[in-house]
């Protein structure tokens, strides 16, 4: 789980904080864009409308979205405040993009929340602020061939295509070449992921706009329609695709002339650039003219470059805190070429050091000191040494008690695990990305142990009991995780981490959720586990639907439709009859209230319900009938706020409801919503015929071919569910009501008897 690229950084306005090892792995610039205060307008072009996003049955099978997503974002770096940088004091100065890993734990818990903010601004289209776009660009280099030849094609036509592996640094390379070519307008095509695309969508003249396509694969002929729609780009605007090798080989096709397969500059240049951007001076031809850095950065990928600059960066500032600054030494001395070593080993992950450590320490003792200070770096030794040992509890070890001085003391295990006890009693490492390093090594070398691991994890952020402990220990655990999943493309220890902290630190749970969901490397991935998640609710804790309810509703902001889609399966039971909890119901609830309420999003929810409540399928027409009831039972102080809303009309209302009838199964939050909806109709005298009429038009409307006796049935086990037979003779206004709609649902029946009181013609 290391980082092998440069960390995020924050807006200029934000103050810095010291850098460390454990730093979020976005490793191109410029993708988590703006953070400007104030919001501009939404882009507004039109989409393709989106299909509906449900599954056939809850076994869902991969879709394109699923495909390993991109790996070579870089955002501005989150900062703390200065005051916070109890590790590196040096590295503080405001202005610094140099792309060091910073470490969780000194920033109070902004880290996450910025990338989230961050990652929302540009998926959602928001143009990106041009101090931003600078200060992302500070560590790029300019490849003159690449440049030339985007050039070339832009010169042609608006519409260029740049291809490469993940980490070839093509957002960056985009940003570098709009900049120059349109100005400061650049802003990044808001979609649903492997929606389809319109030129004519992009209204905006003079706006370099980006499709970012990393993670998808679009069909064949996509490239030849880019070549013909280029012309209806508005005047002075520029279109740039960033997409994988293999995706375009597949579907640009006739389209080779609009193509830029990215080569990047020397690698050198790369690493030299990232280096200058630290707070203090380096001699940086020390360490390019050093074989084992230039040899091992040679065949890299540029973001992998980053990597080795955050472990020379943080190695120069671990030695000057130490009072040894490495650029005053010799590159030809056994201390600098110590010095190689280290960032060769941290930018290989330490995973040969730590094979090796593994093998030389066989008790468990030693090892879980190593993993309880690997996963609480900067905690107090005692909370380290005790931890050490409920980790021994937690991984079902029968370890005897040593008395007295048996056995190696916090000082000797400390120092056996690499690390330091510094002067305030606090544990450190001493290598850069070591303690993220241990983790992954344990996650890979006991697969096993997972469960027991994460539930040990969660209790430490529950028992450490200090706030400025247990912010930061969440922060660091979320970026490990997503760093895991991404890596090993698998969704295992999020699942599990999410479900632990979900009844004790659900905020936590949320974020690492939406985290993962927007990442670069992860998102995809983990976007589409919470689609299987939601089939599988009977599986799920009640805590952990909630956060995943929240989760989905923050997300919902830059994916409407699809998130949509996961509210909706999660508001459907999973089995027939079942009843969800009151706080998953209150979670839906409220999710759904809260879209509803923005009127960017009511028009795709009502969209989305009418094209879920008119399809075949049982699962669409059963999200319909969930998320219709839920939203059926908001109010207002003048009555249902969907009768009340100017922007709903009443056919539309009657056909909701037409599909929310229970006709196979009992819904307990439709017969909820009914009876809000009867009861309005009896307290409010002038609301009743429109009530009244729309569950007429729901049973049966004059146009429709016969008559629906199922749907009659339903209507009146909904009305007697509302107002039950009483015990007594005396009818109430309530059964008044109810029998007299009864009444006029079956003179509507044209089968139906005529009835012998009514005058004869």
């Amino acid at each position: 789980m290391t980082s092998s690229a440069p960390t995020p950084q924050t807006p200029d306005a934000l103050p810095t904080t010291a850098p460390s090892p454990v730093a979020h792995p976005l490793t191109e610039p410029a993708s988590d864009a703006p953070t400007a205060s104030s919001n501009p307008p939404e882009p507004s072009w039109r989409e393709a409308p989106p299909t509906p996003d449900f599954p056939d049955d809850a076994s869902t099978p991969h879709t394109p979205e699923e495909a390993d997503a991109p790996a070579e974002q870089e955002t501005p770096e989150d900062h703390g405040s200065s005051q916070d940088a109890d590790l590196h004091d040096e590295i503080t100065e405001p202005g610094w993009a140099g792309q060091v890993s910073q470490r969780i734990g000194t920033n109070r818990g902004t880290v996450i929340g910025t990338l989230i903010e961050q990652g929302f601004r540009r998926l959602r289209g928001i143009p990106l602020p041009p101090a931003e776009v600078a200060a992302q660009l500070k560590t790029y280099v300019r490849h003159e061939d690449d440049d030339q030849a985007i050039h070339k094609i832009l010169d042609q036509r608006p519409v260029v295509v740049l291809t490469g592996q993940d980490g070839t640094g093509r957002f960056s390379t985009a940003l570098d070449v709009l900049r120059r070519r349109v100005g400061d307008t650049i802003r990044q095509v808001r979609r649903e992921p492997d929606a389809p695309f319109d030129m004519a969508g992009l209204q905006e003249p003079h706006t370099g706009w980006i499709l970012d396509l990393r993670a998808e694969q679009p069909p064949a002929g996509f490239g030849r329609e880019l070549v013909e729609d280029a012309d209806k780009l508005p005047e002075g605007s520029c279109l740039v695709v960033l997409m994988s090798t293999t995706a375009w080989a597949t579907c640009g096709r006739g389209a080779a002339e609009i193509a830029r397969p990215l080569e990047g500059p020397p690698r050198k240049d790369i690493l030299g650039r990232q280096l200058k951007q630290a707070p203090f001076a380096i001699d940086i031809n020390d360490w390019l003219s050093s074989e084992p850095i230039s040899g091992g950065i040679a065949s890299l990928l540029p973001a992998q470059v980053a990597a080795w600059a955050n472990a020379i960066i943080t190695t120069e500032d671990i030695e000057r805190r130490k009072g040894r600054p490495a650029s005053d030494g010799s590159p030809d001395t056994d201390y600098f070429k110590a010095l190689v070593r280290e960032v060769v080993k941290a930018a290989e992950d330490w995973r040969t050091e730590l094979l090796n450590w593994h093998n030389t320490h066989s008790d468990s003792a030693y090892r879980n000191y190593l993993l309880a200070a690997a996963v609480l770096e900067g905690a107090s030794s005692d909370k380290i040494y005790k931890a050490s040992g409920s980790l021994a509890t937690a991984l079902n070890e029968k370890s005897e008690p040593r008395s007295g001085q048996q056995g190696l003391g916090v000082v000797a295990l400390t120092h056996t695990a690499n690390a330091d006890l510094q002067p305030d009693g606090t544990i450190r490492f001493r290598y850069h990305n070591y303690a993220e390093a241990v983790v992954d090594y344990f996650l890979d070398d006991r697969p096993h142990l997972l469960e027991e691991f994460t539930r040990w994890t969660a209790a430490q952020v529950t028992t450490l009991g200090e706030a400025d402990l247990t912010a930061p220990l969440a922060q660091r655990v979320s970026h490990w995780t997503v760093h895991y999943t991404a890596r090993h493309r698998r969704t295992s220890l999020l699942r599990s981490l999410a479900e632990q902290w979900s009844s004790s630190h659900a905020d936590a749970a949320c974020d690492l959720l939406v985290l993962a969901a927007i990442d670069d490397h992860a998102g995809a991935l983990a976007r589409n586990a919470y689609r299987r998640w939601a089939n599988e609710t009977d599986t799920l804790s009640t805590d952990f639907k909630v956060v995943l309810i929240r989760a989905v509703q923050r997300l919902a902001a830059i994916y409407p439709t699809s998130m949509l889609s996961r509210i909706a399966e999660l508001a459907t039971p999973a089995q027939q009859n079942a009843v969800h909890s009151d706080k998953v119901t209150a979670a839906i609830s409220q999710a759904l209230n809260a879209l509803w309420d923005q009127d960017d999003q009511r028009s795709a929810i009502h969209k989305q319900l009418t094209q879920w409540a008119a399809d075949h399928r049982k699962a669409q027409q059963a999200a319909a009938q969930s998320t219709f009831a839920h939203l059926a039972t908001r109010g207002t102080p003048n009555g249902p706020a969907l009768l009340t809303d100017k922007r709903t009309t009443t056919p539309w209302l009657a056909d909701m409801w037409r599909n929310a009838l229970p006709t196979t199964t009992w819904s307990p939050v439709v017969a909820q919503a009914f009876a809000y909806w009867m009861q309005t109709a009896l307290d409010t005298p002038d609301l009743s015929p429109t009530i009244q009429q729309i569950f007429l038009n729901a049973v049966h409307r004059p146009t429709d071919p016969h008559y629906s006796a199922p749907r009659l049935l339903a209507m009146q086990n909904l009305l007697f569910s509302w107002a039950p037979a009483p015990p007594s003779q005396v009818p109430s206004d309530a059964t008044h009501l109810r029998d007299q709609l009864l009444t006029r649902l079956r003179a509507e029946d044209p089968a139906a008897p005529p009835d012998p009181h009514a005058p004869q013609p």
